[in-house]
């Protein structure tokens, strides 16, 4: 049986009511807040290798890579066995690459390939989790609670966002991208602790269908092929992520580049983008309830075209800073809001593999997004690009607009 939820609530924080929930939150946000310590510290230091920003796309795009390449792998694995030992797995993994990242940096031995090639497998621990991650929530909590526990899911990795380049930024101006490394392989810890002490509930773990591998994967594609639901949250999601990712993309160019910022002023400009995620997940659930999840998705999409065009016409660090704020609000609503529809649409034994072809879908468009907007830029400029990129933006919102997302028709929060 599901855990016991407490009575339900329009709080955006009544998830964290629920023990297991609450744990594996605080120590997922830690776990995230080392990794954007990791993040913004890799970016600034393959901004110290190379200028040129193609480079940049490419750490951005090797970190996300995998999520298209393997997270339908990843999915069908998550469905097959124990989700919660699985995900400890993945943890360790990614804990390795981290003390590995942070060793080579000690040693002197971290140049642009090896960064590349260590972020690859960094994204490859996130790509082979992410599936089994979002499945476990629905276990832990259900009804009219999942809704806000997927937003805090997404304000907590937001809100690490906020904290982390800030912290990564000043230990990297101390001591160096070694301790942002090394500070990040430790917070796996946490994580793995958390998914040791949570104990699934018995119908989740006899849920699970013994099929083999090939069996798995022909049904996981059959369900998606045959859902018109599912394909319509995807087709909505490629219409803002391709476009929309040109300004996270290019974020190292513009905050060193653009805007001459010192490593401090480079953390806060990261952290702007969570700041205003965290704001538009504990809004979200009241703009749902007035406009739906349909209309606020449309409207998210309209205003982060608003705020890069903005952002592109007056590049000073203050306006910069302003529009990047309002896009992770923007950013935050439509991801809630399209894997609550995903997480609505599934069942709890083809949960992993559908939510790995959500992240399917949406890695894939920031991988594409981010070298199709990083070459745009080493060939035209940042802020051309920036432009291109907000214009792009307004007919697929008009297309996004014909789409009706499924989760309208569920209840508002």
């Amino acid at each position: 049986m599901t855990a016991p939820t407490p009575t339900p609530s329009h709080s955006a924080f009544a998830p964290l009511a629920i023990r297991a929930f609450a744990l594996l939150w605080t120590a997922n946000v830690l776990s995230n807040t080392g990794g954007w310590m990791q993040s913004t510290g890799a970016a600034w230091e393959m901004t110290s290798l190379t200028q040129e920003p193609i480079f940049v796309a490419l750490l951005a795009a090797a970190g996300t890579l995998p999520m298209f390449l393997f997270c339908f792998f990843a999915g069908i694995l998550a469905d097959r066995f124990d989700r919660r030992r699985y995900i400890i797995v993945c943890q360790v993994w990614m804990m390795a690459v981290a003390a590995t990242l942070a060793l080579l940096a000690w040693l002197g031995r971290l140049d642009h390939w090896s960064l590349l090639g260590l972020s690859f497998c960094m994204g490859l621990g996130n790509a082979m989790n992410a599936p089994a991650w979002h499945a476990v929530v629905p276990e832990i909590v259900s009804g009219p609670l999942l809704r806000p526990a997927i937003a805090l899911n997404s304000a907590g990795f937001n809100l690490a966002r906020t904290v982390g380049p800030v912290l990564g930024q000043i230990l990297l101006g101390l001591v160096g991208v070694f301790l942002l490394f090394a500070i990040n392989a430790c917070t796996y810890i946490g994580v793995i602790f958390a998914m040791a002490s949570w104990r699934r509930p018995a119908d989740a773990q006899a849920g699970h269908r013994r099929e083999s591998f090939l069996q798995a994967a022909r049904s996981g594609i059959a369900f998606v092929r045959g859902s018109g639901e599912l394909k319509a949250v995807f087709a909505r999601g490629l219409c803002f992520f391709v476009p929309g990712i040109a300004i996270s993309t290019l974020l190292p160019v513009i905050g060193r580049f653009e805007l001459g910022l010192d490593e401090f002023a480079f953390g806060i400009l990261y952290a702007v983008f969570g700041a205003g995620a965290v704001a538009g997940a504990v809004l979200m659930p009241t703009l749902n309830r007035l406009l739906g999840p349909d209309r606020a998705n449309i409207w998210a999409m309209g205003l982060h075209a608003a705020s890069v065009l903005i952002a592109a016409l007056v590049m000073t660090p203050w306006v910069v800073g302003a529009c990047i704020a309002l896009s992770g609000a923007c950013w935050i609503t439509v991801i809630a809001n399209n894997s609550t529809a995903v997480q609505s649409i599934l069942p709890n034994f083809m949960r992993a593999r559908g939510m790995a072809v959500h992240q399917m879908v949406f890695f894939g468009a920031m991988v594409a997004g981010s070298l199709l907007w990083g070459k745009l830029a080493t060939l035209f400029g940042t802020q051309p690009t920036l432009i291109a990129s907000a214009v792009a933006l307004v007919p697929f919102t008009i297309l996004a607009a014909s789409i009706r997302l499924p989760g309208s028709s569920l209840p508002r929060p």
